[in-house]
């Protein structure tokens, strides 16, 4: 029985799982997360059809076998600024008064 309690206590930490369901909340497998932070994702059957793994900010992706199958990298997105550069003044107008 504390062997079981141990294990219980210990499951969080082991790994963690998440569903995957479609726009249409149909379910579509599970990714599965191992300590060491590769993630596994599996179809509804449990079949693996691949993982991935960060590292610094790369994810290296691998099929089902586990051979190497790509990486990309997080680029930071360029901040666009809000005012436009070098646009001309415009001159300050005069008052329109109507009723005169």
């Amino acid at each position: 029985m504390r062997y079981l309690t141990a294990l219980i206590i210990l499951f969080p930490l082991i790994a963690s799982a998440q569903a995957i369901y479609d726009a249409n909340g149909a379910y579509k497998g599970y990714q599965q997360t191992s300590p060491s932070g590769v993630t596994t994702t599996y179809t509804p059957q449990g079949q693996s059809v691949g993982s991935s793994q960060v590292d610094n900010g790369q994810t290296n992706y691998y099929s089902p076998a586990g051979a190497y199958q790509g990486t990309t990298t997080a680029m930071p997105v360029p901040v666009v600024p809000n005012t436009t550069v070098n646009t001309p003044r415009q001159a300050p107008q005069a008052p329109v008064l109507k009723g005169w």
